[in-house]
């Protein structure tokens, strides 16, 4: 939220402005007592942004800088060699019938004649 308010703080002030210039127009203006400046509380207004400009700067000049420096921090593998032949070992047993089936096999036929 403060990060959200710093970088529109220009704007907060102005808008503030907007809504009590009549209020900082009458007491907070420091030409309230020459009216034919037409000043409406335009100085308090700059005396604000100045402000707000400044603390900004300090703000700026306060803050520490950092290098940030990114690393890859996936280490290299080395897979081991494969070897020249590669034998499978399954198993499953294949469906080898342990006597010979010489005849071929017919459905039986309809009773219905």
């Amino acid at each position: 939220m403060g990060l959200l308010l710093q970088n529109f703080s220009r704007s907060l002030i102005v808008m503030q402005f907007k809504v009590n210039q009549s209020y900082i127009a009458s007491a907070l203006c420091e030409n309230r007592d020459k009216p034919q400046m037409h000043c409406n509380g335009r100085c308090h207004l700059k005396k604000e942004l100045d402000r707000d400009a400044r603390q900004d700067q300090n703000n700026n000049n306060n803050k520490e800088k950092y290098e940030v420096m990114f690393v890859e921090a996936i280490q290299s593998f080395d897979a081991a060699p494969l070897p020249d032949q590669i034998t499978f070992i399954s198993f499953y047993k294949a469906p080898h019938p342990d006597t010979l089936v010489s005849s071929v096999f017919h459905p039986p036929q309809s009773v219905v004649s």
